[in-house]
């Protein structure tokens, strides 16, 4: 089996399981329906790869015409197995690694374009105090935020904005 961050680095797997953590379970023609610029056959070879990997569970299986029509929820056993402090470090590094990754390909492939005509990238950081309490309370409310646009069917209009929040460990600047 792959490592999983190299799983979950794709887009494509980002997007499926991004889906089905919103709605819990899916199968491979609602994702199709919700993932339109992937074709068919591209989106099944992903959900393969995350069934393999253990990412993806089948949750139940119906005949229609002859096949099985899968309905897959994710594993959260796999990943609560992988999200240890063993493998935070690792972790972290594949996550910063992908946003790297999608900053350069994107670039490369834009590099005769002016700077002003980048799709409203933007990098940021802010430094908040907060007690626990109260980051828990803005995580919340930031997850409120996100998931109202989560579930944004994609059409003509729209198109896929990659946000990552991060955070971090602070580390005190007078160590």
């Amino acid at each position: 089996m792959k490592d999983l961050n190299q799983v979950l680095m794709n887009p494509i797997r980002s997007r499926i399981i991004q889906y089905l953590s919103v709605h819990k379970e899916a199968t491979a023609g609602i994702l199709s329906e919700h993932i339109l610029d992937v074709p068919r056959t591209t989106l099944y070879r992903h959900i393969n790869i995350l069934e393999k990997s253990d990412l993806l569970t089948v949750i139940s299986e119906k005949k229609i015409r002859g096949s099985v029509e899968k309905t897959y929820a994710l594993n959260i056993g796999t990943y609560s197995k992988e999200n240890t402090l063993e493998n935070a470090s690792r972790n972290a590094f594949g996550f910063l690694m992908k946003i790297y990754s999608d900053f350069d390909r994107y670039f490369a492939d834009n590099k005769d374009q002016p700077i002003s005509e980048f799709d409203n990238i933007f990098l940021g950081n802010v430094s908040l105090m907060l007690s626990d309490e109260e980051f828990k309370l803005f995580m919340s409310e930031m997850n409120q935020v996100l998931g109202k646009y989560m579930s944004n069917v994609q059409d003509g209009s729209r198109k896929q904005r990659s946000i990552s929040i991060i955070s971090s460990p602070v580390i005190n600047e007078g160590e």
